[in-house]
């Protein structure tokens, strides 16, 4: 489980904008890079970064214009993070969620594709969490991300 990350938006989140454990997402960026683990997600997540962008800028008003728009222009320039959809993901995300009675199935496409590539993937959904504790061991809430040295 040490060849690639997999990652959600309410990681990738926080590399655009300040939150709690931003830093630990960038722990996280660091060390991918450093170590040549690349960063993955289904092709969902840049749909939810850009409404999560635009939740902070409209409900939330945590953030400015100009902020949401270089948030935004960042995360589609950077090569930091590959969209991915394996063939089989959407029906192993369904079967997942359906399995472990989740609230809502796209959450799982995050879990089925770490599942799929048997790699770690980081999240700060504790709600997800929760939903599927015990039963997707390979599932970190990125507040348990080493700020130290780099993994391995």
């Amino acid at each position: 489980m040490n060849h690639v990350f997999v990652i959600d938006a309410s990681v990738a989140v926080k590399w655009l904008v300040y939150e709690e454990f931003t830093d630990r997402a960038q722990a996280l960026l660091r060390d991918s890079r450093q170590i040549l683990r690349p960063l993955l997600g289904p092709p969902l997540l840049a749909s939810e970064v850009v409404n999560a962008i635009y939740k902070k800028l409209r409900i939330e008003q945590s953030i400015t214009d100009d902020e949401a728009d270089q948030a935004l222009t960042e995360f589609f320039s950077w090569p930091a993070v590959q969209l991915y959809a394996p063939p089989g993901l959407y029906q192993r995300a369904f079967s997942f969620a359906r399995t472990n009675n989740l609230p809502r199935a796209y959450d799982s496409q995050y879990v089925a594709l770490a599942e799929m590539l048997q790699a770690e993937f980081w999240t700060d959904d504790r709600n997800l969490i929760r939903a599927i504790q015990g039963v997707a061991p390979w599932v970190r809430w990125i507040g348990d991300y080493p700020l130290g040295d780099t993994i391995s």
